[in-house]
């Protein structure tokens, strides 16, 4: 036994892609949470103008961030209390909205009373906030779509590669593109039997919000899992350890677990950390889903996100099959 723990150990220490990666990769997922969560502390409430000119003093109040957008979207974000006012300017007097639902919004209507002058004409939607679970799931969904994706072939060609496998299939008349399509199309079938599984058992004990097309929610998850499948396969095209494999495979997902929005909005985070989300396949994954789920998003809606899952999927595939070694 002494023997054999010893072989292990030095086996081990010998692979120092690994060995480096245990040592490296805690340091840098405890530095992502530092920065992740470095900027400045979220606003009491949110207000969102309709306009520039001449708004109201309540929205240079302390604790009051004031965004822009167009009447209608902004409106609709009330009556889902993701704003907690609206404010239009309107012939000198002063416009708002309010969500009859939302304490928030109640607060800010009586300091804009105390606070303005001009004549004030309200208005008021309903709706209940999104819950937490409506907003989460569709992270959950896509959590689970990557690490069946990532390690499902990525993980599984390295595997084949070191038993041997792939050098007994190199003797058969398979050629590299048909057998990198056949596990694409193979785990690709496995992502999304799973994903719709999940959907529907976990839709019928919680009944969260799904107020967009069902088909279009089915686009996104196949498009979003060949991206997915496709990255998977260029970290193996030529990787010989399991044990790097693996380390590369937790580089890849944890930045997306951190950084795309599965758990929580990047709201009020660096700028620039929100760009570099932006580079994540499961990023574009989340935020589709997200527009269809909740707001009812068309094709034309999500086209950008939907292009750069195409382009994921283009130059994955076209690393795997340039690069890939029996």
């Amino acid at each position: 036994m002494k023997a054999i723990f010893i072989a292990r150990n030095l086996e081990y220490l010998r692979d120092r892609a690994s060995f480096g990666w245990n040592l490296v990769f805690p340091v840098l997922i405890v530095f992502a949470l530092a920065v992740v969560f470095s900027g400045p502390p979220r606003a009491l409430f949110l207000v969102t103008a309709i306009g520039t000119e001449a708004l109201p003093e309540i929205v240079n109040f302390p604790g009051v961030e004031t965004i822009t957008d167009q009447e209608d979207k902004a409106l609709d974000r009330l009556s889902r209390q993701q704003t907690d006012l609206v404010v239009k300017i309107i012939d000198g007097s002063v416009g708002y909205w309010v969500n009859g639902n939302s304490a928030s919004g109640a607060i800010l209507e009586l300091l804009l009373k105390y606070t303005e002058d001009r004549p004030l004409q309200r208005g008021e939607t309903d709706g209940e906030a999104i819950r937490y679970v409506d907003w989460v799931v569709p992270g959950i969904l896509g959590m689970n779509m990557m690490y069946s994706a990532l390690w499902g072939v990525g993980y599984v060609v390295v595997r084949y590669r070191q038993s041997g496998y792939l050098r007994r299939l190199k003797a058969t008349p398979l050629t590299k593109f048909e057998f990198l399509s056949a596990q694409v199309l193979s785990r690709l079938l496995v992502t999304l039997t799973a994903s719709v599984i999940v959907f529907v058992g976990t839709n019928l004990m919680l009944d969260y919000k799904m107020v967009g097309s069902m088909t279009l929610l089915l686009l996104i998850a196949l498009i979003g899992g060949l991206a997915m499948i496709t990255l998977g396969l260029a970290i193996a095209c030529r990787t010989e350890s399991k044990e790097f494999a693996d380390g590369l495979l937790n580089a890849i997902t944890f930045p997306m677990l951190l950084l795309s929005g599965v758990w929580f909005s990047l709201d009020g985070s660096p700028e620039w950390v929100q760009t570099i989300a932006q580079v994540l396949p499961l990023t574009h994954v989340l935020e589709a889903a997200r527009a269809v789920m909740l707001d009812d998003a068309g094709l034309a809606d999500i086209a950008l996100n939907l292009g750069l899952l195409c382009g994921f999927c283009a130059v994955g595939m076209g690393i795997s099959i340039r690069l890939f070694r029996w």
